[in-house]
């Protein structure tokens, strides 16, 4: 049973898959002129935006044109998203049984504040470590280090879950398990490392101290 349990939050704890890729399709097209598939882009899940970026290669002034206008049509398309369904009595039971839960995330503190804060969601989570920290991003487990620091958290009473390949490495990268999102991820047969792979939300209790 699992004291401490830390998530990733795009596919994990909010829907925002379509948001993201189809934000980022309108801004290329507007600046490059070419037309990217849903796959060519779902790479950027999971890791930072301006990692993201960087792997298109694109002449530095399209780059940083990109940068500029794919959160402004983010902005525009966040109502769109959602809380997974039954994740927030999922938080609320895990609080009430005394776990200590916080999250590791590849948004900076800006995405954060436009995107996750209005969810009303912050009040669950002990630690939040974001990509403005001065920290390596995931698939470095040096985020989830830090949490685990702050929280006083022993690695074997500690879980990450997350639904994406980097999410899982950083877990293992920091020495502790990982349960995989099944709700948000892409291809399960590349998760074979992951020790749990979870349905839904509420799978998460079966794995939690009981208070």
């Amino acid at each position: 049973m699992f004291s401490t349990i830390l998530f990733d939050i795009d596919g994990t704890i909010i829907d925002t898959e379509e948001v993201i890729i189809s934000s980022l399709q309108e801004a290329l097209s507007q600046v490059t002129g070419r037309e990217y598939t849903h796959a060519d882009l779902r790479y950027t899940l999971g890791i930072p935006s301006a990692e993201a970026l960087d792997e298109l290669h694109l002449p530095h002034a399209q780059r940083a044109e990109v940068a500029k206008v794919w959160p402004e049509r983010l902005a525009l398309k966040q109502k769109q998203v959602t809380v997974f369904a039954t994740m927030r009595r999922t938080l609320a039971h895990l609080q009430s049984r005394g776990v200590r839960m916080g999250i590791i995330t590849s948004k900076n503190d800006v995405e954060m504040e436009n995107e996750f804060n209005r969810f009303g969601l912050n009040d669950y989570f002990d630690v939040i470590i974001t990509a403005s920290a001065s920290l390596k991003p995931k698939p470095s487990g040096d985020q989830i280090v830090a949490a685990m620091t702050e929280l006083k958290a022993n690695p074997d009473d500690t879980l990450y879950i997350g639904d994406s390949i980097y999410d899982m490495q950083s877990a293992h990268d920091a020495g502790i398990d990982f349960a995989l999102a099944t709700w948000g991820a892409f291809d399960l047969s590349r998760f074979h490392g992951a020790e749990y792979m979870l349905t839904r939300p509420e799978t998460l209790l079966d794995l939690a101290i009981i208070a």
